[in-house]
């Protein structure tokens, strides 16, 4: 449960990350900044994002590592015929 409530949050870490990045683009465009302001402005719009997307690529990944285990064994058990014959 911890590792969903991880990828929910994630999730949504990213969706706010990238509406931020957007709206500091918009008022970027709106408004023109200083100079020196430019390249703190491509860092964050630009690096952000993607740092929020390595993280919920992580979060997505530890969820299904048990599953994905889970499933190797199942598949290395011999399968035996039913015993009523379906």
């Amino acid at each position: 449960m911890f590792t969903s409530r991880r990828l929910l949050l994630s999730a949504l870490s990213l969706t706010v990350t990238a509406l931020a990045a957007a709206a500091l683009v918009a008022a970027a465009a709106l408004v023109t900044p200083p100079p020196a302001v430019l390249p703190f402005l491509v860092i964050t719009c630009v690096g952000a994002p993607i740092a929020s997307a390595l993280e919920l690529a992580r979060t997505h990944a530890a969820v299904r590592a048990p599953r994905e285990q889970l499933r190797r064994q199942l598949d290395a058990l011999p399968e035996t015929p039913h015993p009523l014959g379906y």
